[in-house]
């Protein structure tokens, strides 16, 4: 059942110093299907991903944003597929790790578990300093310019790292208090952007001059070459990124349909508000000013709609969507540090559960300080905020990757059943693995479009080839963390059965085969 760690993965009990305890710990169950969904839209972050995100894509595709939105939600909705199969069958909040490390082997486990905690933290090392930005950009659009004669609306890095430093504190607190509390929380915060995404993108339909509404934007047609329309949905594959999180929490879900309902769910709200905003930006702005605009976009419909206000809310809005993703990445990356501490493969106090709150709090204190810490060093170190940079920038080819993985284990898991049953032979094996070659063929398309981009290496976050090489330095690695996890920890995870796929002995089957939840 959903909230109960399953049999092949016990919980090493932990009070609230990181001791153990005598009962194994259990995390509560206290998320509904909102909660899930909420968690899930924060990581998505569509208002930021909108704000900055469409005029990347318009840069690349022109007027085919909407086709891209949509060509882009038909693999991952089989990626979706795979993650609900592959939770009936185990709820862990390890998700993909688990899974792939059962079905396809423990090292390519390892291996999506150390891109997910790597790219998580550095992805928060560079949203710390941009939670930073935009809250001196809200106080400057507000009409508070200048404090302590720092210029707001063009502050020195180390102050925009301050702040956010003092906005992730709070953060990591209400983490730590509960995974109820932060949803609370973050409703407030995802339902203060729709609300304004709405009403500016609802104006920008209804009042946009640069294009009349053309259903041929909908059309994979619309692409100038096929080339232009790999890179656009690998662009909106991107930026549907973080559905997911609905899975990690699985384990403190009351129902054990909560996940899949909420990651569905959230996949069918992100997409609809990014078909709108596709469509409302197209009416409201050229190609040449949405690419001019870049991560000004929202504001900028914001001020024309409503001018200076207009401009603030948005802005304001903007920095709701950074500080609810952040720490959406915070619950889900302690949550995910857990599930690898219970196999092994990390220290024990990784997975030390605090004895009121019932949540991963070292974990959660652990990310955040490594993130910080990272992010401090980038402000003097312009080569690491180069790394971290492009790391972002580039985690498009690894997101391919694990989602490969994850749709790879689904057919592997669910296969000897579904010899017997065509249309679980459709849904649990063919769908997904056509989607995971998609988005593995996409990702390759994108090392080769990155690669040849540039004619030479440059250590530069603007460099083809450095941003190729990112992603393949964060796998390699990972290598000699996997070895000595197996043979320097002798990890359980390494040495263990793979339960998820039947045995071809007529030996019983063990009791933990036969209690996955029903759909």
């Amino acid at each position: 059942m959903p909230g109960h760690p399953p049999p092949s993965s016990p919980v090493s009990g932990t009070t609230a110093s990181g001791t153990p305890s005598q009962a194994p710990a259990e995390l509560p169950k206290v998320l509904g299907v909102l909660d899930g969904v909420v968690l899930s839209l924060s990581n998505i972050s569509p208002t930021f991903s909108i704000g900055v995100g469409l005029g990347i894509i318009g840069a690349s595709v022109g007027v085919g944003i909407p086709a891209a939105f949509l060509l882009g939600l038909l693999p991952i909705l089989g990626i979706a597929l795979a993650y609900t199969k592959l939770n009936q069958r185990e709820a862990n909040c390890g998700t993909a790790y688990v899974w792939v490390g059962k079905a396809v082997g423990p090292m390519p486990g390892y291996m999506i578990g150390w891109v997910t905690v790597v790219t998580q933290v550095l992805f928060l090392s560079y949203a710390i300093p941009l939670m930073g930005q935009y809250t001196l950009l809200a106080a400057d659009s507000m009409g508070l310019h200048r404090v302590a004669g720092v210029n707001l609306a063009d502050a020195p890095a180390l102050a925009s790292i301050a702040v956010g430093l003092v906005l992730t504190v709070g953060l990591t607190a209400l983490a730590i208090l509960g995974v109820d509390v932060a949803a609370r929380f973050q409703l407030v915060l995802i339902s203060l952007e729709f609300v304004v995404l709405l009403a500016v993108c609802g104006w920008a339909v209804v009042a946009g001059r640069a294009a009349d509404f053309d259903l041929g934007w909908f059309s994979p047609t619309v692409f100038s070459s096929p080339s232009v329309m790999a890179m656009g949905i690998l662009l909106a594959v991107f930026m549907y990124w973080g559905w997911e999180t609905a899975f990690s929490v699985t384990e403190e879900n009351a129902d054990a349909r909560t996940s899949a309902r909420a990651g569905m769910w959230s996949l069918a709200a992100v997409a609809g508000l990014f078909l709108l905003a596709a469509v409302a930006f197209q009416r409201a702005l050229t190609p040449e000013e949405l690419v001019a605009n870049g991560e000004r976009g929202l504001p900028y419909i914001g001020e024309m709609a409503a001018g200076g206000v207009g401009r603030a809310v948005t802005t304001v809005v903007l920095l709701c969507s950074i500080i609810a993703c952040v720490q959406s990445v915070l619950i889900g990356s302690a949550r995910q540090t857990l599930a690898m501490s219970r196999d092994g493969v990390l220290g024990a106090g990784w997975a030390a559960v605090h004895t009121r709150r019932r949540t991963p709090h070292l974990s959660t204190l652990r990310i955040a300080a490594l993130s910080a810490v990272l992010a401090l060093l980038s402000a003097g170190l312009g080569s690491l905020q180069d790394i971290i940079v492009g790391s972002v920038t580039s985690v498009g080819i690894l997101i391919s990757l694990y989602y490969a993985f994850a749709a790879l284990a689904c057919a592997i898991t669910f296969a000897p059943d579904a010899r017997r049953d065509p249309r679980m032979l459709v849904v649990t094996v063919l769908v997904p693995v056509v989607c995971g070659l998609a988005l593995l063929g996409l990702g390759c398309y994108m090392v080769y479009s990155l690669w040849t981009s540039s004619a030479h290496f440059a250590f530069a976050a603007d460099n083809g080839r450095f941003l190729t090489l990112v992603p393949v330095v964060i796998l390699v690695t990972g290598v000699p963390a996997a070895l000595w996890a197996k043979y320097g920890r002798r990890a359980p995870y390494f040495h263990r059965d793979r339960p998820s796929v039947p045995r071809p002995s007529k030996a019983p089957v063990p009791a933990e085969r036969n209690t996955a939840p029903t759909a």
